[in-house]
């Protein structure tokens, strides 16, 4: 998966969706919920900035857990697809 900004010694990762078209991080994060199983933490609410297009994943998890996250996440790229049509997405 590219477009992601790691930190050392923490138990999250924040990815880049903007190529998703996402212009509302926690509709995008209420999306990947109902539709890909994962859930996800809006960027916006860690910084003061207007930043829309992270979302933060936390892998402090079982090993099992973080198998079936990436397993679901292995679809993203073609679920995403009805992402962009949304009318919510396009506000």
């Amino acid at each position: 998966m590219t477009g992601f900004v790691s930190s050392d010694w923490s138990f999250y990762v924040m990815l880049d969706v903007s190529k998703y078209g996402v212009k509302d991080d926690l509709h995008f994060c209420e999306w990947l919920a109902e539709h890909v199983g994962v859930g996800a933490v809006p960027g916006s609410c860690f910084f003061k900035e207007d930043v829309h297009h992270l979302v933060r994943f936390h892998f402090a998890k079982r090993d099992e857990t973080l198998q079936a996250a990436l397993d679901r996440l292995s679809a993203l790229d073609s679920k995403a697809k009805t992402y962009q049509c949304t009318e919510v997405n396009k506000i």
